[in-house]
């Protein structure tokens, strides 16, 4: 983390935690009681199963400013949607360097993604 908080204090960046998470409005099954021999039934509106949102906390590296940037899709993030979701942040940091921090997942480690962010280099790292 040293290294990226010295390249943003030089490049005057963003610094970037970058997460995505699944939510589900449907019913968790739990126990419940009922008469016996009559098995409770949970009845709901929702018409979709799963959705993803994916999420940005950024700082300066002084400090002075944060920012909490946040997108929603249908199903889980792949190479594709975090692509767009990556375009999306450049766009609400109207140009200005970022350096995103993410974990190990394949998507962030795709020959796609590596290709596309070989490409980006003049804004994020």
């Amino acid at each position: 983390m040293a290294a990226d908080k010295k390249i943003a204090r030089r490049q005057g960046a963003w610094i970037c935690f970058q997460d995505e998470s699944g939510v589900s409005l449907l019913p968790v099954v739990r126990a419940t009681w009922a008469p016996k021999g009559v098995t409770p039934v949970l009845h709901h509106r929702f018409s979709w199963k799963r959705m993803s949102m994916a999420g940005v906390l950024a700082y300066r590296h002084d400090r002075s400013r944060s920012a909490f940037v946040f997108s929603m899709t249908d199903g889980a993030y792949n190479t594709d949607k975090l692509i767009e979701f990556l375009t999306e942040l450049r766009t609400h940091f109207a140009g200005e360097k970022v350096i995103v921090i993410w974990d190990g997942l394949m998507a962030h480690r795709s020959r796609a993604m590596t290709a596309w962010l070989a490409t980006q280099r003049d804004w994020l790292h």
